[in-house]
């Protein structure tokens, strides 16, 4: 099966939609939808946040004079942050962080701010 997609069309689309349309064409498996989000957000996060940000979550080090990448393991910082503040910031960036724009979804944007959530130092408790 082949996907023609016109120029400007993966800004429509979202790169979550384009991800779990490939996923889905390349496996015989069928997830559910919150799988497949989870799948997503696991995916745009490993290839676009973790760059910064670190795969476990907690941050880094920041371009020379501007504050480091925010350590999502944080728990004043998941604490004081509402999922709708999160997806703010996802879309419109906020100091050396890039904004994302139209780019994701609201569904990818809830699949992160899930992933995002599951860096809670209280979620990880035993």
């Amino acid at each position: 099966m082949a996907i023609f997609l016109a120029p400007g069309q993966l800004g429509v689309l979202g790169l979550g939609t384009l991800v779990a349309v490939l996923g889905l064409l390349g496996c015989g498996r069928s997830l559910s939808a919150e799988q497949q989000q989870a799948e997503n957000a696991e995916q745009t996060f490993r290839t676009v946040c973790a760059r910064c940000h670190g795969s476990d979550g907690k941050g880094g080090v920041g371009p020379e004079g501007s504050s480091p990448p925010r350590n999502f393991c944080d728990a004043a910082f998941q604490a004081n942050r509402t999922d709708e503040q999160l997806k703010l910031v996802i879309r419109t960036g906020k100091g050396a962080m890039p904004g994302f724009g139209q780019l994701f979804s609201e569904a990818d944007l809830q699949g992160l701010v899930r992933k995002l959530r599951s860096f809670s130092p209280d979620l990880n408790k035993p």
